[in-house]
């Protein structure tokens, strides 16, 4: 076997295993409310510009829209609503700058950003099931929005937490232990 074909593989081999790690106990919140499968990203998930004076090498978009039913009402009140979270990660936003990542680095940055998306989908189910547990009125409408609003903030907390404790993946052993918080995330 040709040895400039055995790294690539054993580099894909790595960072397959790590992102089946991964999300092996993030399969579970997955599936529960959430519709989509976390997915997995490579290279070719990020597809769009970079942009200038960034001062990030990537970064991963994740969209966020949601929907409703009226279920009914349980008193004249209070009006019964079943919110649906929508979550995708958008790679014609998300970029990768290769020309400021050494090719040793690819992998760890990756594996950052998958990170990301299995915290965006940890936050989705959250600001879904907070949505849900909430109490409406007539004007379910605009307290739907103001919750939304509300709750993802919140939960956005957590990826900022993630990339300032990890200094955005360069950290290896903050990585660790978020790789291993992120795994225990439901």
């Amino acid at each position: 076997m040709d040895i400039k074909l055995f790294f690539p593989f054993v580099s894909l081999l790595k960072r397959s295993v790590f992102i089946l790690l991964l999300l092996a106990q993030a399969h579970s919140f997955a599936q529960s409310n959430i519709s989509k499968d976390i997915p997995v990203i490579d290279i070719s998930f990020f597809k769009g510009p970079v942009p200038n004076n960034t001062s990030f090498a990537s970064m991963t978009y994740i969209d966020y829209s949601y929907g409703f039913n009226i279920e009914g009402t349980r008193r004249s009140k209070d009006v019964k609503v079943k919110v649906a979270l929508t979550i995708s990660p958008n790679s014609s936003r998300s970029y990768l700058d290769k020309s400021r990542i050494k090719n040793e680095n690819l992998d760890q940055l990756i594996a950052h950003e998958q990170g990301h998306i299995v915290i965006g989908f940890f936050i989705g189910k959250k600001v879904q099931d907070a949505l849900n547990g909430s109490h409406y009125t007539k004007n379910y409408k605009n307290e739907i929005k103001a919750n939304y609003k509300k709750f993802y903030q919140e939960f956005e907390k957590l990826q900022h937490q993630y990339d300032e404790e990890t200094n955005h993946g360069a950290d290896k052993e903050a990585q660790i232990k978020w790789n291993r918080k992120i795994q225990l995330l439901d």
